[in-house]
């Protein structure tokens, strides 16, 4: 299921990148025929639309599914680089493929003859050097789409582009508080470097469960991550079904963790809702930032966990109108105070059956 939820994200992802390249492929053929009229007299317009649809889905397919993260480990400008080399490399085999099915099915000509007209009547055209121009900024604004999706994650790069949050937002939402047990110890046997490849290694293990039940990656903070879903009761269902998952997860990769780093990362998280205010801040870097006591609320339920031996402690608030789904155990612990509130708060601990 968190597999197929993943492969839907990337589609949608590959869908909206496709139509730009479609919309943009009418403005390019334009400029084409304006320059060479002679190139199109005697093609089909649609044809050209089709073929770069074509190139335009594949090209992005690739990006989406393999590229986009296959060289994450290299500096940004290397990595767009590199890949912008495979993408035309992709586009002379589409080419070939596309130009030997036209050769079979309607040309007239022996294949020498083909090849040579084509190579004369299109290779060294001013049209071909504008289409190879706008298939490379195409590909390079694929890249970048890609790059800024990844940094505001799913949804946010659209909602930003939207000024959803340019004034204040009151919201109910949810927040998990989830961090890595024994971090300083742990940080300590295994030095800065490797430390920090074991936390990217984790992090990248949870995002599965994170995208696979639509939670929405806040923020990192050391070893930290801040999760957020909108207040329902579907959602608050999909939270626990994230803590389960990820909690199964890195259980089922501990042999990954024992032969890269000899250590296996165990983690705990505090659960709390309320209202927040949403918004963007500031001016040379601006971030979506939400604020109110539900967040401090939240960071304070999970420094709980250390203090009450629980891994998973829920707030009163989060599980009022809720009922519990089979396969978790939730048992309440009592109500707690947390410096700089007035009222206390009934907290519950959580386990997988």
């Amino acid at each position: 299921m968190a597999s197929r939820r993943i492969l839907y994200y990337r589609l949608r992802v590959l869908a909206t990148i496709s139509i730009i390249w479609v919309v943009f492929a009418f403005l390019f053929l334009y400029n084409i025929i304006l320059i060479e009229k002679q190139l199109v007299k005697q093609r089909s317009l649609l044809l050209f639309s089709l073929a770069f649809a074509i190139i335009g889905f594949v090209v992005s397919a690739s990006l989406v599914f393999y590229l986009k993260s296959a060289f994450r480990h290299y500096p940004l400008w290397l990595s767009i680089l590199i890949k912008l080399g495979m993408a035309f490399f992709l586009f002379v085999i589409i080419a070939f493929v596309m130009l030997s099915f036209y050769f079979v099915f309607s040309s007239h000509k022996r294949l020498g003859e083909y090849i040579s007209s084509f190579y004369e009547n299109v290779f060294l055209t001013r049209a071909f050097l504008i289409f190879m121009i706008d298939l490379g900024i195409m590909t390079l604004l694929t890249i970048l789409i890609l790059e800024v999706t990844d940094k505001y994650g799913p949804g946010g790069f659209w909602e930003m582009m939207r000024g959803k949050y340019n004034h204040p937002k009151i919201e109910e939402r949810i927040f998990i508080f989830l961090d890595i047990n024994d971090a300083t110890t742990i940080a300590e046997k295994l030095g800065h470097k490797r430390y920090f490849r074991l936390l990217r290694d984790f992090f990248a293990d949870v995002t599965v469960p994170i995208l696979a039940n639509d939670g929405e990656i806040y923020q990192y903070v050391g070893d930290e991550v801040v999760l957020s879903w909108k207040e329902t009761p579907l959602n608050k269902i999909k939270c626990l079904r994230f803590l389960r998952n990820a909690f199964f997860l890195i259980k089922r990769r501990e042999q990954k963790y024992l032969n890269r780093y000899g250590v296996v990362p165990s983690f705990k998280a505090g659960i709390h809702s309320g209202e927040v205010t949403a918004g963007v801040i500031g001016i040379v870097k601006k971030d979506l930032v939400y604020s109110g006591d539900t967040l401090n609320t939240a960071a304070r339920i999970r420094s709980k966990c250390h203090e009450l031996n629980e891994s998973f402690v829920l707030s009163g608030d989060f599980l009022s109108d809720f009922h519990t789904p089979h396969s978790y155990h939730i048992a309440e612990i009592g109500e707690m105070e947390f410096k700089g509130r007035e009222e206390k708060e009934k907290l519950y601990s959580l386990a997988f059956e």
